[in-house]
């Protein structure tokens, strides 16, 4: 079988990553969200704080998620999190105008998306043998990134033809998809954590053994939600369709996680970060010379091959590091970096769009992956 699982663990393995592909329809749906705030009468600024409000509750909501998973398992948090993400989804059908309740239903989406997204990662990396650990995690963050061709295309289409009510109702529906399929799926074996008080995580999270890590995470993470916050809107500005961006983005993630994410097993973890590393910053850069759908593609696809290399290689990394009672812990760090980049980062990057342009703001999203290159490059040993 795949990966060297048995049939059992296999089905089980299929079962969550097409689950988690779901889930990340409805959520890459919501890449859309700033069309909507900016037909509500919002700003670039407007933008930035509540696409970033999301990371508030996803970040804070990590370390009680990760004591919750190493001690009780994974599946019943999956659940939650896809039943959570489902029902704020259709919350923002209640909205009318640019008021607070769309930070709560962002927030909401956040914890629901904490809850889902670590229980199911850390479950796959449960399933997956530590010789093909890049390579199954590369797949199940494939078909993470393949929901991304998904949700933004159907998602433009729809509000094209119908508009944003239809919009918030096929988005949400993604969700009962995932929660059917998790009902399916089995318990995955782990060892339970003794840890009383889930003070774990932040002992974890300021170690000498994961920091370094962690740290080119974040920055990655920055660089990332920097396009994937704000491209729609900067898209829009120049008459450029947006799915020319997210179908190459998908499809070359995709691709390349499924056929290049054993590549690290093979020829090890730095040797295939650093590269990445500076391409996804040049990439970055890039962003800015964009003029029509062509080059949109191109950038998209020299943005998606490099980010499509570096998720499975540090993801390894961090599980590589773990004791196997502390693995959810790992997970949710990594996550929360991941969250902190890609959220958090926004609310800046969204005053530096207002304030200077988009320009200004791409090149400093380049320059800060530009930093976790040196640093990752300079300091980490194999």
């Amino acid at each position: 079988m795949p990966l060297g699982l048995d049939k059992k663990g296999f089905i089980n393995f299929t079962l969550i990553i097409v689950a988690n592909f779901f889930f990340f329809s409805n959520f890459s749906s919501f890449f859309l969200l700033p069309l909507y705030i900016k037909q509500l009468g919002g700003t670039e600024a407007d933008i930035g704080f509540i696409m970033g409000s999301f990371g508030i509750t996803s970040l804070g909501a990590i370390p009680f998620v990760t004591y919750l998973i190493d001690r009780y398992g994974r599946k019943p948090f999956m659940l939650f999190g896809a039943l959570l993400m489902l029902v704020s989804s259709l919350l923002f059908l209640a909205l009318s105008d640019l008021s607070k309740l769309i930070y709560l239903f962002r927030m909401l989406q956040g914890i629901g998306f904490a809850f889902f997204f670590t229980s199911a990662a850390t479950s796959a990396a449960d399933i997956v043998p530590i010789s093909r650990r890049a390579q199954g995690l590369g797949i199940f963050g494939a078909f993470t990134i393949l929901s991304y061709a998904i949700g933004p295309t159907l998602g433009e289409f729809i509000l094209n033809r119908f508009g944003f009510e239809h919009f918030f109702i096929i988005a949400s529906s993604f969700s009962i998809i995932a929660v059917i399929l998790i009902l399916f799926s089995s318990i995955t074996q782990f060892e339970k954590s003794t840890e009383r008080f889930g003070l774990g995580f932040f002992r974890l999270v300021v170690s000498k053994r994961y920091s370094l890590i962690l740290l080119t995470n974040l920055l990655l993470a920055g660089g990332l939600g920097s396009v994937l916050n704000f491209i729609s809107a900067f898209l829009k500005e120049k008459d450029i369709g947006v799915y020319n961006f997210f179908i190459v983005y998908a499809l070359t993630v995709t691709f390349v996680r499924v056929f290049g994410g054993r590549a690290s097993d093979v020829f090890g973890r730095k040797k295939v970060a650093a590269p990445s590393l500076i391409i996804f910053s040049i990439s970055i850069a890039a962003i800015v010379f964009i003029n029509s759908g062509l080059m949109a593609i191109v950038i998209s696809f020299l943005f998606s091959f490099s980010y499509g290399m570096l998720y499975p290689v540090l993801t390894a990394l961090v599980i590589d590091k773990a004791r196997p009672d502390e693995r959810g812990k790992a997970m949710g760090a990594y996550n929360a970096c991941f969250s902190l980049g890609i959220n958090f980062l926004a609310f800046p990057f969204g005053i530096i769009a207002t304030n200077y342009g988009f320009n200004t703001m791409y090149l400093t999203s380049a320059f800060l992956v530009l930093i976790s290159f040196l640093i990752f490059t300079l300091y980490y040993k194999d």
